[in-house]
């Protein structure tokens, strides 16, 4: 067996095609090139798989696993357990990476023993254009010890995220039945454990929206967000972190039931 690599990349694959030959492009244009990419088709019916293979008989790092549709949690932790490096990453199959992204990481994860989460700022972007950025205020970027802000809301994108993949087998990987807040109920174990972020302020990813986001389904976000937080409740946490999970569910359960006002309501905003 080779020589495993620094860095595994997860990619998630649900009816990707028009997508997802664009994000693992990105891939190879890294400059840091000490990575496999595990990519899980997850039930397409559409050519996803099929483009990927293709890829994989080009480029050896490449790797593709199918599976009957278990939905996005369940493709990562099929990815996760075929993984090798020392760092696991996400890739949603409709981001891009830049390609000074994984670079950038992994000199901060050598700056910094103490990091277990490494991230990038990240760019909103149509495809076409930018829409704006994640973090424009350098005193508001989330680095460090970052649990309690981490019990408000999900501070990082998915797709900017590196975990030692150790720490993310021991958690016990993604939940499955959290359709759109798996990373984020990943991240809060991980602030349970002891976070110490580490970001690069530059954005390094570009994070696409458009029709098909999971985020859009609001309802199920906000449900999602109330069980992340109702579910920290049956783990050892400290005080504070504790504390500001207690304070947290309220302002969720609120936004879920505001969500499903405006669903019956039939209104776009939250349909």
């Amino acid at each position: 067996m080779s020589t495993p690599p620094r860095v595994s990349v997860l990619v998630a694959a649900y009816n990707g095609e028009a997508f997802v030959g664009e994000a693992l492009a990105s891939l190879g244009a890294q400059t840091f090139r000490d990575f496999e990419v595990i990519v899980v088709d997850d039930g397409s019916t559409d050519g996803t798989a099929a483009l990927v293979a293709k890829l994989a008989a080009r480029d050896e790092r490449f790797r593709l696993i199918r599976q009957a549709n278990g939905g996005t949690q369940a493709a990562r932790n099929a990815a996760l357990a075929g993984a090798r490096g020392a760092w696991v990453a996400l890739l949603d199959q409709d981001d891009v990476w830049l390609p000074q992204k994984l670079e950038a990481q992994i000199t901060l994860a050598d700056a910094d023993p103490r990091a277990n989460l490494l991230f990038t700022n990240y760019r909103v972007w149509d495809g076409t254009r930018t829409l704006g950025t994640r973090y424009t205020r350098r005193d508001k970027f989330p680095e460090g010890n970052v649990a309690v802000g981490l019990a408000r809301s999900c501070l990082f994108q998915a797709s900017t995220v590196m975990v030692p993949r150790a720490l993310a087998v021991e958690l016990g990987g993604f939940d499955p039945t959290l359709r759109n807040a798996g990373d984020w109920d990943l991240w809060l174990r991980v602030a349970e454990r002891g976070i110490h972020a580490r970001g690069s302020f530059e954005p390094l990813v570009l994070y696409r929206v458009w029709g098909g986001n999971e985020s859009r389904n609001h309802v199920r976000t906000a449900d999602e967000s109330v069980r992340v937080l109702e579910k920290s409740f049956g783990r050892p946490q400290a005080a504070p972190l504790r504390a500001a999970c207690a304070r947290a569910l309220p302002h969720a359960r609120a936004r879920l039931e505001l969500a499903r006002a405006g669903a019956r309501l039939d209104d776009p905003a939250f349909v």
